[in-house]
């Protein structure tokens, strides 16, 4: 059980290791980091597209004049080619909904706030603060959406550094103790 727990706790280093180096490129070059992210989910597409257009061209004739494999495996390699040669609009686009989600949760907070406060309880003010915070981070990363991915994508490097540090120091405690 003990060589197990060692065995484990060594492969777990070795993952933090790898994952520290993510981190680290995620915070000193997010852009290229979040651009390979959506090539590589680009590619991922374009070969899922290209099984299902031959899935579809390998069937026998009964399952193609009900299949949606040709048109399904057309759109995902269109979808794919596409964001292997533009990685930068998935990147606005993803930031343009985080926007839009964020003033929609104000839009819910600051009804929920008058809400509160028609109830006269006191915590209508700290909901409006909240709502308030949601409007200006939406309308900031709408104002500049890939500027805004690219500080979301360097927020997420630092926490998962932080994190993975967190681990290798947990594993050479729990490796160091002669149980």
């Amino acid at each position: 059980m003990l060589n197990n727990i060692k065995k484990y706790e060594k492969m777990s280093i070795a993952t933090s290791i790898l994952l520290i180096v993510f981190a680290l490129c995620l915070i000193f070059s997010p852009q290229a980091s979040l651009n390979f992210m959506v090539i590589v989910i680009g590619v991922f597409l374009a070969l899922s597209g290209i099984v299902h257009i031959v899935s579809y061209f390998t069937s026998d004739k009964e399952f193609r004049s009900i299949s949606t494999e040709l048109i399904e495996g057309t759109i995902y390699t269109i979808l794919g080619i596409f964001l292997i040669f533009k990685p930068t609009i998935l990147n606005e686009f993803l930031a343009i909904i985080i926007g839009a989600w964020l003033i929609i949760q104000f839009i819910i907070k600051f009804q929920f706030a008058f809400n509160l406060k028609s109830l006269s309880s006191p915590a209508w003010g700290l909901m409006l603060l909240s709502a308030i915070g949601h409007l200006i981070f939406g309308i900031l990363i709408l104002i500049n959406p890939f500027a805004s991915m690219v500080t979301l994508t360097t927020i997420a490097g630092i926490i998962l550094l932080i994190s993975e540090i967190f681990n290798i120091v947990e594993s050479i405690y729990l490796l160091s103790r002669k149980q």
